[in-house]
């Protein structure tokens, strides 16, 4: 059992492996001085676009060959990923290509990881193994943030390398995760409950205001005067406070119970509120509330998900919460940008508007709740 613990926590160090971009966001906008910034944005946002389509197939992939070559073949595209940048980069749409096999491998990765963790383990139990699993994304956040932000201020490219490292885990999972498959579904519970869809809505509307931070975090602290070191500190602190979020991600399910997801949204409501006054103390502050709200809202979430229905079931429900969420990231530059442009289109705006859009979501978390007291079980 030690075992596929030690390789689900690995493979969940990769499912913010994307923090890697979002330091350099700037340092791309300045070495493709030709290209908009919604096109820059557009290197961002592919990722979560393209993982929503390997997230939907894990669920048919995982009854065909085995959790751990889906993990494996995941980790093997965002190698691929990192590799393809630092070779091809005269032209934007070669950064594309890469998003595009990142967000092809993280969608795997993330979806199976999950799927793990309901298929092994069952009760508290599972609550506990998720809240593990937040601290190792927070950690792989952390550092794919760190380096990246350390590793632009010789050349944004070596960030890429960054990504290289999940072929160290593709063996680990090889000597560690049996080759078990998914059971077959169950035909009497085809249907999956109308509330997985109602928070997978919510979903689409909680990213659309959250990924606003992995898209102008950079750009905001290149407007304020900062390098991309601190940017990279501010994003590893953004991920870094999701070791505290999933330490104590049990407690804070007892204490806030269905309404645990509503709690996430109000901290992100502050968290952007403290962000837009430009106060490099605030920012810091801001950055940590949101990395706390990401960290809490998406383990329980997955976790609430797959409560709603059957094991056999569970990777599907699993699969429609993530891929909800990583669509409404790459809606995200489109909704955001839209509405700041109604008023005076800067990032402090853009901030405020995220804010504001956050509190909207907090709002129909509170009347339209889809999560029950059976979800928790």
């Amino acid at each position: 059992m030690k075992q596929k613990i030690i390789a689900i926590m690995g493979l969940s160090l990769f499912l913010l492996s994307y923090m890697a971009i979002t330091p350099i966001v700037a340092n791309i906008y300045s070495s493709f001085p030709s290209e908009d910034l919604q096109s820059i944005q557009l290197v961002v946002t592919l990722i979560p676009l393209f993982s929503v389509l390997t997230m939907f197939s894990c669920n048919f992939l995982a009854r065909k060959i085995s959790m751990k070559n889906i993990g494996n073949i995941g980790l093997g595209l965002i190698a691929l990923g990192g590799a393809f940048t630092y070779i091809f980069h005269m032209h934007i749409w070669q950064l594309y290509i890469s998003s595009i096999l990142l967000g092809l491998g993280i969608g795997l990765v993330n979806v199976i990881s999950s799927t793990l963790i309901s298929y092994y383990f069952e009760g508290a139990l599972r609550y506990k193994i998720m809240g593990y699993q937040s601290v190792f994304v927070s950690i792989g956040g952390s550092l794919f943030s760190y380096f990246s932000g350390a590793l632009a201020n010789i050349n944004w490219l070596y960030s890429y390398l960054c990504f290289l490292f999940a072929l160290v885990f593709i063996v680990i999972n090889l000597a560690f995760l049996p080759n078990d498959k998914l059971k077959k579904e169950d035909k009497s519970l085809e249907k999956l409950p109308v509330r997985i869809y109602g928070l997978g809505l919510i979903s689409i509307l909680f990213f659309i205001s959250i990924n606003v931070f992995n898209t102008s975090i950079a750009l905001f602290f290149d407007e304020l005067g900062y390098n991309s070191s601190l940017c990279g500190y501010a994003s590893s602190l953004y991920t870094l406070i999701g070791l505290l979020a999933g330490f104590i991600l049990n407690k804070v399910v007892k204490i806030f119970k269905e309404n645990t997801l509503t709690f996430a949204s109000f901290l992100a409501v502050i968290g952007f509120f403290f962000i837009a006054t430009k106060n490099i103390v605030l920012i810091f502050l801001g950055s940590a509330l949101l990395g706390f709200s990401f960290a809490t809202r998406n383990p329980a979430g997955i976790t609430f998900a797959a409560n709603m229905t059957s094991l056999s079931k569970s990777a599907l429900a699993i699969a429609i919460f993530n891929a909800s969420g990583q669509f409404g990231a790459f809606l995200s530059p489109y909704v955001i940008n839209f509405l700041t442009n109604l008023f005076d289109g800067s990032l402090v705006t853009c901030f405020m508007v995220s804010g504001v859009f956050m509190f909207f979501v907090f709002v129909i978390h509170l009347i339209f709740n889809p999560i029950k007291k059976e979800d928790l079980k």
